[in-house]
């Protein structure tokens, strides 16, 4: 988010005095990740809130949300359910995705609110690797970690953005961004053998069920988790290293978010506990 920090200092020894709360609901706020695996596509609108409001900010209603590739236009329709407020829904699109470039339009008390993304070939995962983090077989720790490993095949061309998300029996682990891995082929070798992420020994049992989603991104949402887990999760201070930079965003007329299209590509192991 967008976060103009005041401060009001008379003196090293004076308190700093942050006027933060005034940005509530300033932001038309427009989460919009579509991919071709899901059933039911959503796209949740709302307004920013507080930078001290530990909860979402308000839901906005009665928004025209439409999806279009080659005058083919995809509708999302307003949820009523309560616990859904603020989401638009679609069940049809992900069967007729098709590569290329989709427009996003969001009609709202007389503005619209824009974007594109390309939807681009992913990969598939060859395989899913267990292995022991080096700082526990070193010694550096006495807690059991375990690397999980992604293997994949890179496309050809470059240019290819990637996103990772884990799994643990069907479930979500990498909700926040800094949990994602985000992936820049620049960088890489034809075959890509890539650490995702490191797990406690404490949070699997024998017998979980370990799942890696593959997703094709676009540059500027590569650079967006980037400066999303830099400006948040990692600092956690404001006031900690580079002056901030606004969280990049492809929608027009000042709206905030982002809305991407993903190919994505999945595959699963077993855990079984190593070196015991």
């Amino acid at each position: 988010m967008i976060f103009i920090l005041q401060m009001l200092t008379i003196s090293c020894e004076k308190e700093v005095v942050l006027d933060l709360s005034d940005r509530q609901g300033l932001y038309f706020v427009v989460e919009a990740n579509i991919d071709d695996v899901s059933a039911n596509q959503w796209i949740r609108l709302s307004r920013s809130s507080s930078y001290y409001e530990v909860s979402t900010g308000k839901p906005v209603s009665d928004a025209i949300v439409t999806i279009t590739r080659g005058g083919e236009n995809h509708v999302f329709t307003e949820s009523h359910v309560d616990s859904l407020a603020g989401y638009y829904i679609n069940s049809t699109l992900a069967n007729r995705l098709r590569y290329g470039t989709y427009q996003l339009t969001v009609e709202h008390e007389d503005r619209i609110y824009t974007a594109e993304s390309e939807y681009k070939p992913v990969p598939d995962i060859d395989s899913v690797t267990i292995d022991l983090n080096f700082f526990f077989s070193s010694g550096l720790t006495n807690d059991t970690l375990y690397d999980i490993n992604i293997h994949f095949r890179n496309l050809q061309g470059g240019g290819s953005y990637y996103l990772v998300d884990l799994y643990i029996n069907r479930k979500l682990q990498t909700g926040r961004p800094s949990q994602k891995t985000v992936i820049s082929d620049q960088d890489l070798e034809d075959y890509v053998s890539y650490s995702v992420k490191t797990i406690s020994q404490n949070d699997l049992d024998d017998g979980d069920m370990l799942g890696l989603a593959l997703r094709s991104i676009s540059r500027e949402m590569y650079e967006f988790y980037q400066v999303f887990f830099f400006q948040t999760d990692l600092s956690g201070n404001p006031f900690a290293g580079a002056p901030p930079a606004n969280i990049p965003t492809n929608l027009s007329e000042g709206a905030i978010g982002f809305f991407q299209v993903s190919s994505v590509t999945s595959a699963m192991k077993e855990f079984k506990s190593i070196g015991d």
